[in-house]
């Protein structure tokens, strides 16, 4: 492959990766909004029926193309509606409805590790010292923002029942990263393999909406909750979700993972610009050391000239 062509494929992949923290920063935070309004797995549920809707619209063809190979996977993909939908969607908003979004936002980033030590287990990914200490430098700037952030900074360090749900949907995640990467599903393109996992996901939720619904005499959305819904339903699933695994594909789990931490990165950007937050000293230096832990902890698929000359 052309060297010019190898390095317009890694900054589409770059952009790729960059626009996953942007989409999924809005499923954290309202997720914590509406979680006085909607139960969670009602919330879920909403979210991906809707998800799974707007992709039937561009998949179905392909679904019906790639039937026979999707239903030799049905196993995955139930077990992938589970990890990402359920226990990532309904457990995670059922925490938020206990704890801080800051907090949730603060466990969730410990997802990124635990994808790199599974792939280290399970698929003999080597890890060297570069690599462990961007991780770790990353992880020091999200704390340090999301600490710095926060009106009672003491909460970070105190356990509620809620941190337990946001603990659960992060190991949740890291197994659906791993999982995505299997030798059984690479042949099936992105889109469709995201659209079976949607509707698997939404079957898989179906029960406890119904449940969720018993409990409750009837919902009544404002027009503010439904346009909410639907948000959460295209820009954190549809957009955030299909990044991701276009992410995955390209460059595997530990790598798009670790682009999450740039999440209150873009949280503590829009809160400057759009709700005139200040921007703190302490914002600064939790930039400095996500932007260096990315840096060094992603260089490989960044240098794609010297790939391309290994590879010919």
């Amino acid at each position: 492959m052309p060297a010019n062509t190898v390095v317009s494929s890694s900054f589409k992949t770059l952009l790729i990766l960059q626009a996953i923290p942007l989409f999924f920063s809005s499923n954290i935070i309202l997720g914590r909004a509406l979680n006085t309004m909607v139960e969670p797995a009602t919330l879920a549920f909403y979210r991906w029926s809707i998800a799974a809707v707007i992709l039937l619209m561009f998949s179905a063809f392909k679904l019906w193309k790639f039937r026979t190979q999707l239903f030799r996977v049905i196993d995955l993909l139930f077990i992938l509606g589970f990890l990402g939908m359920f226990v990532s969607g309904a457990v995670f908003y059922a925490g938020l409805q206990q704890t801080t979004a800051i907090k949730g936002a603060l466990i969730y980033m410990a997802s990124p590790a635990i994808i790199v030590l599974l792939e280290v287990v399970f698929r003999g990914l080597r890890v060297n010292i570069t690599r462990i200490s961007g991780i770790f430098a990353a992880m020091v700037g999200v704390f340090i923002i999301l600490a710095g952030s926060a009106d009672q900074n003491l909460k970070l360090f105190s356990w509620q029942a809620g941190d337990l749900y946001c603990i659960a949907a992060s190991i949740s995640w890291a197994l659906y990263s791993v999982i995505l990467k299997s030798e059984r599903l690479v042949k099936i393109p992105t889109i469709v393999l995201f659209s079976a996992i949607a509707i698997a996901g939404s079957i898989i939720l179906f029960p406890f909406y119904l449940w969720e619904n018993g409990l409750r005499a009837s919902y009544e959305f404002s027009t503010e909750t439904w346009t909410s819904i639907f948000f959460i339903a295209s820009v954190s699933s549809v957009l955030a979700f299909g990044c991701y695994q276009k992410g995955v594909e390209l460059v595997g789990a530990s790598t798009t993972s670790l682009y999450l931490y740039l999440l209150p990165v873009y949280a503590t950007v829009i809160a400057v610009s759009w709700l005139g937050e200040a921007l703190s000293i302490v914002h600064i230096i939790g930039f400095v050391l996500i932007a260096g832990g990315l840096y060094f902890s992603t260089r490989s698929f960044r240098n794609p000239q010297k790939n391309a000359v290994k590879n010919q």
